[in-house]
């Protein structure tokens, strides 16, 4: 079954993150949906629409970010604007790259 997996840079607070992965999925989907061009998301969208979000250092996110169909968002007022947040055109468990297999699910960071 196919998934999205949105990779999340761990410097990115916490109060942004629903934020920021909301806009950065909007944008990916109007890329990812154009036209019928990727049967790969029409199919994740009307069979599956599974999604995993990742919580990733910054050598995690940059090998993301040089995938290919990897749609890169960010938020204007967080990390001085620079992209904070990989979403990754879906694809079935199976052929997902180490990185993203190897990758911690996103939790909120325990407060000190």
């Amino acid at each position: 079954m196919k998934k999205m997996y949105i990779a999340v840079l761990d410097d990115v607070p916490d109060f942004m993150t629903p934020t920021l992965v909301a806009h950065s999925v909007l944008w990916a989907h109007e890329i990812f949906s154009k036209g019928g061009e990727c049967p790969d998301y029409d199919d994740w969208f009307q069979n599956s629409f599974k999604k995993v979000v990742l919580r990733v250092n910054q050598k995690e996110f940059d090998k993301i970010a040089n995938m290919a169909n990897v749609h890169l968002g960010h938020e204007n007022t967080t990390l001085e604007g620079r992209k904070s947040c990989a979403v990754v055109l879906p694809m079935d468990d199976d052929v997902r790259p180490n990185v993203l297999r190897h990758a911690k699910m996103w939790k909120p960071k325990e407060s000190v």
